[in-house]
Order: C-alpha cells, then sequence, then structure tokens
C-alpha cells in the first residue's frame, strides 16, 4: 500500500472526526469558540488531504517521515476506535 495513500487517508480521518465532533457540537446549539474552532480545523484537514492526494501532480512530495507516517495511521486508528467505543458505552 502506498504511504501517500496511508498518510493522506489517516489525515481524512482525523480531520473527519474533529470537524464532525466539532460540528455536532454546533448543531446542539453549544456555539463557542472550541467547536467552531474544532470543526473548521477538521473541515481544513479534510480539504488539504483531499486536496493533497487528488489534486497535486505527486502526492508522495507532500508525505514526512516514514515514522510520522505510521504513528499518525495508529492515531488515527485509536480516534476511531475511541469514537466507536464513546457512541457504544
Amino acid at each position: 500500500m502506498s504511504k501517500a495513500l496511508l498518510y493522506h487517508g489517516s489525515m481524512t480521518v482525523c480531520g473527519g472526526i474533529l470537524g464532525f465532533s466539532g460540528l455536532a457540537s454546533v448543531i446542539s446549539g453549544e456555539v463557542s469558540l472550541a467547536p467552531v474552532l474544532l470543526s473548521i480545523g477538521g473541515t481544513g484537514m479534510v480539504f488539504g488531504a483531499v486536496y493533497e492526494a487528488v489534486l497535486s501532480s505527486n502526492p508522495s512530495d507532500s508525505i514526512p517521515d516514514d515514522r510520522i507516517v505510521w504513528s499518525t495511521v495508529v492515531l488515527a486508528l485509536i480516534a476511531v476506535i475511541a469514537g466507536i467505543w464513546s457512541v457504544a458505552a
């Protein structure tokens, strides 16, 4: 599997989780600085990762060192597991 696809995919997952949690708080009526910034930052992460993966001429130019790629993938998996755990509990 391509390291660029892993990196940009995990950044999209992390941004989606941040954006979704921020937008859920804003939609529920809790409009404060933290949820608004979470939704803006998460949406920006998703758009940035998709832009780099799809529209960039060579997406592998923008990926960092292997250790950062794998730590991003592991942290995205942890975020997904934590999200599922919080919904199930």
